[in-house]
């Protein structure tokens, strides 16, 4: 039993993985630049796909 949990939980952890990559190889491949004095706001749209929310 604890281990068909496991197992689970690692499926969904990785199917979780694999999505995030798709997302970070696609903007990476985009060569996206970026300027740091634009700010957080600014540089966050670009990139909140990928980022967590800001609070």
């Amino acid at each position: 039993m604890k281990l068909n949990k496991k197992l689970t939980t690692l499926r969904v952890q990785d199917s979780e993985i694999r999505t995030y990559e798709e997302k970070i190889h696609h903007l990476a491949d985009q060569m996206i630049s970026i300027d740091l004095d634009d700010g957080v706001k600014k540089n966050y749209a670009i990139f909140q796909d990928v980022l967590a929310k800001i609070k």
